[in-house]
């Protein structure tokens, strides 16, 4: 239905005569303009009763190639309110759901002009690509962090659990790493929420250009990161964990006009590390990993394979 009410926005306010017909051949929309020229237009009427009983079998046969994926030229009679016959020429093209969209003006107009077409289609296809974008963020909507603008806990390990089974299916490594922020309690308690939410708006950003494309970002709980990189063994987690700890480190973190130098916890395990045999095994051992860069005041700490 969004193709059939993104064409009506369209062409609700022009002179041209359009129409959307559903499967069945009644009438699921029209604008103002169609409505003043077809005497009779009403939605959920029949099409067909609106078009003289010798042009029907004609017209149906055009309109089934229009919505099998096909665009048809017709010239189709109606009859206006003053009991005039009107010849309009049609361009019908194929909708979502079986409907078939007709764009029409009276014999002599310059609709069959393909330019005319043409910028139609153009238009509906720009149009309908923002919606697409636009229907796309708000699926996305209840996926992401509204903090940090990352995935949530739920997303990451509904992504995680499908990664985890292909890395089974096929043998291939893969990596857990859990990044707190530490101190950012003093912060909301010194100088508020907002700008501790600040922080970790930052944090997340420097992850995710960290990362590669294919990695998952995402927040875990409180100050807490999760990072799941594919393809990753345990030189590639280290290799990894480095690179995070730099790009969110080394440079000071600016929000509301102040400066602040963060630091890091990272702790880390991989499909491979010793302890690890199924999923859950991956999140124990990487949160212990995790407590254990906290106790030692160590900035990394990735389980390996054969490390106790």
């Amino acid at each position: 239905m969004q193709q059939a009410e993104l064409l009506h926005s369209i062409f609700s306010d022009t002179n041209d005569l359009f129409v959307i017909v559903r499967a069945n051949r009644t009438l699921e929309a029209y604008n103002p303009a169609f409505g003043r020229m077809v005497f009779g237009a009403e939605v959920g009427v029949d099409f067909m009763d609106l078009v003289p009983l010798k042009a029907q079998s004609r017209v149906i046969g055009e309109l089934v190639k229009a919505a099998g994926g096909g665009e048809v030229m017709l010239e189709v009679p109606h009859t206006d309110p003053d009991g005039r016959a009107r010849m309009v020429e049609y361009r019908f093209f194929p909708l979502e759901g079986g409907m078939v969209a007709g764009i029409g003006r009276p014999r002599g107009g310059r609709l069959s002009d393909k330019h005319a077409l043409e910028r139609v289609r153009a238009e509906l296809k720009s149009q309908t690509r923002m919606l697409d974008e636009i229907t796309l963020e708000l699926t996305q909507v209840p996926f992401i962090d509204p903090v940090t603008g990352v995935w949530n806990r739920i997303q990451v390990f509904e992504r995680l659990t499908s990664e985890w089974s292909r890395c089974e299916r096929f043998a291939s490594p893969l990596t857990l790493l859990l990044v707190d922020v530490p101190g950012l309690d003093e912060v909301r308690t010194t100088h508020g929420p907002a700008v501790a939410d600040g922080v970790l708006k930052n944090v997340a950003r420097r992850l995710k250009t960290t990362v590669r494309d294919h990695d998952i970002v995402g927040r875990s709980t409180g100050d807490q990161f999760v990072v799941v990189a594919v393809h990753a063994d345990y030189e590639g987690a280290m290799s990894l964990s480095r690179r995070i700890r730099d790009a969110v480190t080394l440079d000071p973190i600016a929000v509301e006009q102040l400066s602040m130098n963060v630091t890091l916890h990272i702790g880390g395990a991989t499909s491979r590390s010793e302890g690890v045999e199924i999923l859950e095994d991956l999140f124990r051992v990487a949160e212990a990993a995790l407590q254990d860069a906290r106790s030692n005041d160590d900035l990394v700490k990735v389980v390996g394979e054969g490390s106790v």
